[in-house]
């Protein structure tokens, strides 16, 4: 029997998520290959293989459709499933990329140490499942652009803002200790003089200070020695929003980066379970290799956490008094990476190659939720970079 190998694209813990939330597929299927493809099979055997000594659940399995095409007789994007091996669904979702149709399917696997699971995809209509993940515009609160999971929430700032507070092209982030997604309901309340999202009224808040920074592990060039920062985002498109994963793609003015002027792309994503956000930089504008950055802003009352020497990881610490430790960690998936302090951030340094879009992943947690020690932070962060350079393995046979 013929056998093809596909690569798992996130790495999640609790969650994940993924190697990457965020490559381009190949090929744009079209809904005709599909209904015109020929195969006896009632439905298509997957296995998942994890090479790695350590469990892994709620990580992100991706499947290019234009790879399925033919594996089920008259296969209809819109009515297939995921089982596990006992017969019983598995949420998944279609990803569109933004188009007006599929292009990926992706669900969540669980895997044991050293192990394989095993799946099947099916044709059946899926049951409603439960959103796990969101993001939106906020034009209501000056060109926000929001996204959650069931474990944390982001946010990063539009034009509107730069009358009021100045440029800002960092990342912000919400700490949670709700599964809920929260999002529409903070900004509600806080809209209407309800609450205010920056206490914490029972579900979490948003208690980290961005300012012209790079905030929770947004990037910039690192040219000379120096961050070269851009403004607000001016437009947005939100690509997929579904019970497992949000994306959506920003695009930034043109800056200067030491004489040159350069413009930036963002496209990120989130996945169910995942303290980590994916964000793939795109630069344009600059002829040759040049250093990048993803940074962490350092505050009076941080600290920088040990990361060991292997890990392309950063972490660092905030200490809210009685509103608990707020934990912000970024992981590189683009060695050699060099980290480095100066005076307002820590950094991981890479470089960036015009052209070929850097991938990267950087998030927070709470020690009023899942991450009561610095160690615990640390390790997660270190997990996950494991994760992503053991992606689990999935074959269709």
């Amino acid at each position: 029997m013929l056998t093809e190998e596909y690569l798992h694209t996130s790495a999640n813990n609790p969650n994940k998520q993924k190697d990457s939330a965020m490559k381009n597929l190949p090929l744009f299927i079209s809904f005709g290959l599909f209904l015109c493809a020929c195969s006896n099979a009632d439905r298509q055997k997957i296995t998942v293989s994890n090479p790695l000594a350590i469990d892994r659940s709620s990580e992100t399995v991706e499947l290019s459709l234009s790879d399925l095409a033919g594996k089920i007789e008259e296969l209809d994007p819109l009515n297939m499933v995921i089982t596990d091996q006992k017969g019983t669904e598995v949420p998944s979702q279609l990803i569109y990329e933004g188009s007006t149709e599929p292009v990926a399917l992706i669900f969540q696997a669980k895997v044991s140490a050293n192990s394989k699971s095993i799946y099947y995809l099916v044709k059946n209509k899926p049951v409603e499942y439960g959103m796990q993940t969101f993001g939106r515009f906020v034009p209501e609160r000056m060109d926000d652009y929001a996204w959650e999971n069931d474990r944390i929430a982001f946010r990063i700032y539009g034009t509107a803002l730069i009358e009021k507070d100045g440029p800002s092209n960092g990342l912000d982030v919400w700490i949670k200790r709700t599964d809920r997604l929260v999002i529409d309901r903070w900004y509600a309340d806080y809209l209407s003089g309800k609450n205010t999202y920056h206490d914490d009224n029972g579900e979490g808040c948003d208690c980290f200070k961005v300012g012209r920074t790079l905030g929770a592990g947004a990037m910039a060039p690192f040219v000379n020695d120096s961050l070269w920062l851009a403004i607000n985002f001016e437009s947005h498109q939100t690509l997929d929003n579904g019970p497992i994963r949000t994306s959506f793609r920003l695009k930034y003015p043109p800056f200067l980066v030491n004489g040159t002027m350069v413009t930036e792309t963002r496209t990120i994503s989130l996945d169910a379970g995942s303290q980590l956000t994916c964000i793939t930089a795109e630069y344009t504008g600059m002829e040759n290799d040049f250093p990048v950055a993803a940074g962490i802003v350092k505050r009076p009352e941080g600290k920088v956490l040990d990361m060991p020497s292997e890990t392309d990881a950063i972490a660092y610490r905030l200490d809210g008094g009685d509103g608990g430790i707020t934990y912000v960690g970024t992981v590189l998936t683009t060695p050699p990476a060099i980290k480095a302090e100066i005076d307002d951030h820590i950094l991981i340094v890479t470089t960036y190659t015009p052209g070929k879009p850097l991938t990267y992943y950087t998030g927070a947690g709470w020690s009023k939720w899942g991450f009561e020690t610095d160690q615990s932070w640390t390790d997660y962060l270190s997990e996950y970079n494991l994760k992503l350079q053991n992606p689990l393995k999935v074959t269709i046979d």
